[in-house]
C-alpha cells in the first residue's frame, strides 16, 4: 500500500455534460420533474477513467485533480492491487447518466477481441438502471425472435426495424445488463444511470430516419457491426431484472457487479474484502458513509443523484440512511474467481 494513503478519502466528481440530438438533461436530483426545454444535452458524464477525459475530484484533499493523476499517485490503493495491474492508471468503468427524449439510435456495442483489434480500445458491455420512465417510454432490447443477419442489414437498409426488436415499456427500478453485442436503444422521456466498461465504441445502425437529414446526419457503422451482433432472440432471464426484485443483486459478471442497497438498515462495510474499489449511487434519498463503531472520523453524505467512489485503501466504515427510504446502487468489480458466487459476507447490517 501507498504511504501516503492517510490521505485517501471517498471522492465525489464533476459531472460534464453533452449534447445529444436525442436527449434533454435535467438536474440529476429532479429527474422526474418536468423538463426545462431550453436545456437540450442529454449525456453527463458522472465518472471517467480516460487519460485524456478524466474526471475532475470535485471537494475535498483533492479537489480539482484528476481521476487518472489520483490513481497514477496512489496506484492500487484506489483501484486494488490487482486491478491496478491490469488496468493502470485508467479507472476500469465509465458512468454516465443518460437522459432520453428522443429516440436513442440502435445501436451496439463490439467485445473486448474486437474493440481491441479495431480500435485499441476495450469493449463495452454495460448496465442500465431505469431511475424514471414517462407514460409510453420505450426500452428496445435485443431482437423479439432469432434473427438471420443478411435480414437484419436489409430492414436496417430500408428503415424496417421496428417490428423485429425486443420492446420493453420500463418503470423505475428496472435493470437492464446489455451485454456486448446486444442490440439496444431507448425512447420516450427515460433517466438512466448507465455503468459501462472503460470505452466510447458505440456503432450505430439505424438512426430512426435522422440519417437522411444533412443537419441532422450521423455516420452509421452498418458494415462493422455486422459480425459483432448477438442474432438469438433476447432472452430477458439473463440480462432484465424488474423493479420489484427484493434480492439486492442485480448483476454479477467479469466487468462490474453491481448491488441494489436498502437503507432502513445500516451496513458495515469492510472493504478488504472486495479487492476493489466501491461506487455508491443515491437512487433516493441520502445516504452517509461514517466510521464505524462510535469512532469519532469523517463524514461523507450522497445526496438523490450524487456517486462518490469509495477507495480500495480506505478503511471499513457504516453506510446508512439519513431520510427513510433511502436507496443505493453499489458498484464494484469482483475479483474473477468469485463470480459465479452470489454471496454477500462484505455487507454486514450495522445496529
Amino acid at each position: 500500500m501507498s504511504q501516503n494513503n492517510k490521505h485517501l478519502h471517498p471522492l465525489k466528481f464533476v459531472p460534464v455534460a453533452a449534447k445529444r440530438p436525442w436527449g434533454q438533461h435535467r438536474l440529476a436530483q429532479d429527474w422526474n420533474k418536468p423538463f426545462d426545454p431550453k436545456e437540450t444535452l442529454g449525456e453527463s458524464w458522472e465518472i471517467s477513467g480516460f487519460a485524456d477525459d478524466s474526471s475532475i475530484v470535485a471537494e475535498g484533499y483533492l479537489a480539482e485533480n484528476a481521476l487518472y493523476d489520483i490513481i497514477e499517485t496512489y496506484m492500487g490503493d484506489i483501484v486494488g492491487e490487482d486491478l491496478y495491474k491490469f488496468f493502470g492508471n485508467e479507472f476500469p468503468l465509465l458512468i454516465k447518466l443518460l437522459d432520453v427524449q428522443e429516440k436513442l439510435s440502435l445501436q451496439v456495442h463490439p467485445d473486448d477481441e474486437t474493440a481491441f483489434d479495431r480500435h485499441d480500445s476495450y469493449g463495452k458491455t454495460e448496465a442500465w438502471y431505469v431511475l424514471h420512465a414517462e407514460p409510453g417510454a420505450k426500452i428496445y432490447m435485443g431482437f423479439n425472435r432469432d434473427m438471420d443477419p443478411n435480414e437484419f442489414y436489409q430492414r436496417c437498409k430500408e428503415g424496417r426495424v421496428l417490428d423485429v426488436l425486443n420492446v420493453v415499456e420500463p418503470k423505475a427500478g428496472d435493470f437492464f445488463y446489455i451485454e456486448a453485442g446486444t442490440v439496444h436503444s431507448a425512447e420516450g422521456g427515460i433517466v438512466i444511470a448507465e455503468v459501462q466498461q472503460l470505452s466510447d465504441v458505440t456503432y450505430r445502425l439505424y438512426d430512426w430516419g435522422r440519417e437522411l437529414n444533412p443537419a441532422t446526419r450521423r455516420e452509421t457503422h452498418l458494415e462493422l457491426a455486422f459480425d459483432c451482433i448477438n442474432y438469438k432472440a433476447y432472452d430477458p432471464e439473463k440480462a432484465f431484472v424488474p423493479a420489484e426484485q427484493e434480492s439486492p443483486l442485480l448483476t454479477q459478471n467479469r466487468y462490474f457487479t453491481i448491488n441494489r442497497l436498502d437503507l432502513q438498515n445500516s451496513y458495515h462495510i469492510y472493504t478488504d474484502q472486495y479487492q476493489s474499489f466501491i461506487l455508491y449511487f443515491a437512487i433516493d434519498g441520502e445516504a452517509v458513509l461514517s466510521a464505524p463503531g462510535g469512532k469519532v472520523g469523517p463524514e461523507y453524505r450522497i445526496r438523490r443523484g450524487e456517486w462518490i467512489l469509495v477507495p480500495a485503501a480506505y478503511p471499513d466504515f457504516v453506510l446508512s440512511g439519513a431520510t427513510p427510504g433511502t436507496r443505493v446502487l453499489e458498484v464494484c468489480i469482483r475479483p474473477e474467481e468469485e463470480h459465479d458466487h452470489h454471496d454477500h459476507d462484505h455487507h454486514k447490517h450495522g445496529n
